[in-house]
């Protein structure tokens, strides 16, 4: 950026909503903006977070009373606000709700055949009430896409966001890539309550997905909305301590990294290196939500069973063990290497599909039917294998859930629907036997009381049996039920 021009402005934000939340509902945010003495007013939308996101946007000049700008519908005939506030019963009062004040250094930088501004925001997002101020701080760097508009300008956008934290050598920028504007943080402010997580359900990662989609487009679409979940989650881990973050950041790249096996075979599309970094933040995440399984529900619901006043400090013992290794996830987080995964991943989702890429429709038979042969070969006599073993029959029975998920849009609708049932409650049952195991194998960290690591092992060993044949059951169901690819 040295050898770019530097413009630094002030600039207030004032953002207007119904009472209801109507703009925020419909994913929308309007503001008045005042920039070196002029006032104008911005429309923005957006179906989706990403941290490369696309957005909707109109601006307009914004309406003065007494010197002050505020909203102008008429302006805004071509935008789709009026066409929203049309199909409410009444009138919709807009009415300002939060606001935000920053000092901005900006650069127009050339970067390839594209023209890119950068912007360094420094500032806060105030709400506007009648009671007590809040107020949350801004810094960040934001990049946009001046011109020209398509995907190969889209990825240089990265490429300068990669050289920007590497830009101190040895003592990167801590930049962590967040997909939240400024006007979702705001409507936070206002809330003053922790978000919901950010589903990582089956349908966001097929949504676009058609019979006519190649395995190569699908896995692009994946690992784009993978990330986009995951980055989601992480900001939110960064400021709050709900276990559902970490559990469906987790789920995410779980679901990206099968689809990297299931449709990179030949592991010839995605590169190796990105593969090894979805591994070793996936392997962070795997052991914040393992203690949030034994802080949370393994170890009170042993207390429970056995009577012991003792489980209180065990469990007390294991949720310092759940901070430590949520201190590790928001640490990770924070790092360059986390911020280069984001921005790798998102790189490659806009690459070029290969030439030669098999239908999604022609390869969903064999990929199942290859991932079943393994569950039931891995399967079998489940009771006599080793607990290694079984953990194994898990992952496997997981990845077969995720391949049926990502194929279900060419496969028949009810008889999927009703083995990814069975299959989901085989799930749980392994799941059971692993939060078991786990538990047990942490215990000796956790006590050092002899008489309470043998009664805990005596509880779980009690109760395995059932679960053991339970599985066994459950996969006998699984194996004589309709196969969807069939």
């Amino acid at each position: 950026l040295s050898n770019s021009a530097r413009t630094d402005v002030n600039i207030e934000n004032i953002y207007f909503d119904s009472a209801d939340r109507l703009l925020q509902r419909h994913r929308m945010a309007l503001r008045v903006r005042q920039i070196d003495g002029r006032w104008v007013q911005t429309l923005k939308t957006s179906s989706e977070s990403r941290v490369v996101g696309r957005r909707g946007e109109w601006e307009t000049p914004a309406r003065l009373v007494r010197g002050r700008g505020t909203i102008d519908l008429a302006q805004l005939s071509e935008s789709p606000l009026p066409q929203l506030l049309a199909k409410q019963d009444g009138s919709v009062k807009l009415k300002p709700v939060f606001r935000t004040q920053v000092q901005r250094s900006q650069w127009t930088v050339e970067h390839g055949d594209a023209q890119i501004e950068v912007a360094l925001d420094v500032g806060e997002i105030m709400t506007v009430s009648e009671d007590a101020m809040r107020r949350e701080p801004i810094c960040e760097v934001e990049l946009e896409l001046k011109q020209p508009q398509h995907d190969g300008a889209a990825k240089a956008l990265i490429d300068l966001a990669l050289q920007l934290l590497d830009a101190h050598g040895k003592a990167p920028l801590g930049l962590t890539p967040v997909s939240r504007s400024k006007a979702e943080r705001g409507y936070q402010l206002l809330s003053q309550r922790p978000p919901p997580a950010v589903k990582a359900s089956a349908n966001g990662f097929i949504a676009d997905t058609t019979k006519k989609s190649t395995t190569a487009s699908v896995l692009r679409t994946v690992i784009a909305h993978g990330v986009s979940v995951l980055t989601a989650n992480i900001e939110l881990i960064l400021r709050y301590d709900d276990p559902e973050y970490v559990h469906q950041a987790r789920v995410a790249l779980r679901r990206v990294r099968s689809a990297i096996r299931l449709f990179d075979r030949d592991k010839k599309d995605v590169p190796h290196t990105l593969i090894d970094e979805l591994r070793w933040f996936a392997g962070a995440l795997g052991n914040a939500r393992d203690w949030d399984v034994i802080t949370d529900e393994t170890l009170p619901s042993l207390g429970k069973a056995m009577g012991v006043d003792a489980i209180k400090l065990i469990v007390a013992k294991a949720g310092g063990k759940r901070r430590q290794a949520r201190a590790t996830v928001r640490k990770a987080a924070r790092s360059s290497r986390y911020a280069a995964l984001v921005l790798d991943a998102e790189r490659w989702s806009m690459s070029p599909v290969p030439g030669v890429s098999e239908l999604i429709v022609d390869a969903a038979a064999p990929a199942l039917k290859d991932a079943s042969k393994k569950l039931f070969e891995r399967a079998c006599f489940f009771a006599a294998l080793s607990r290694p073993r079984q953990h194994r029959v898990r992952i496997l029975a997981k990845r077969l859930r995720y391949a049926l998920d990502l194929f279900a849009v060419v496969l028949p609708k009810y008889v999927t629907a009703r083995y990814i049932e069975s299959l989901a409650e085989l799930q749980d049952t392994l799941g059971q036997l692993n939060d078991a195991a786990v538990a047990k194998a942490v215990l000796p960290r956790l006590s050092k009381s002899t008489q309470l690591k043998r009664s805990a092992a005596l509880r779980f060993d009690s109760i395995e049996p059932d679960r053991v044949h339970d599985a066994e059951r459950r996969l006998l169901k699984l194996s004589s039920s309709k196969k969807p690819w069939q």
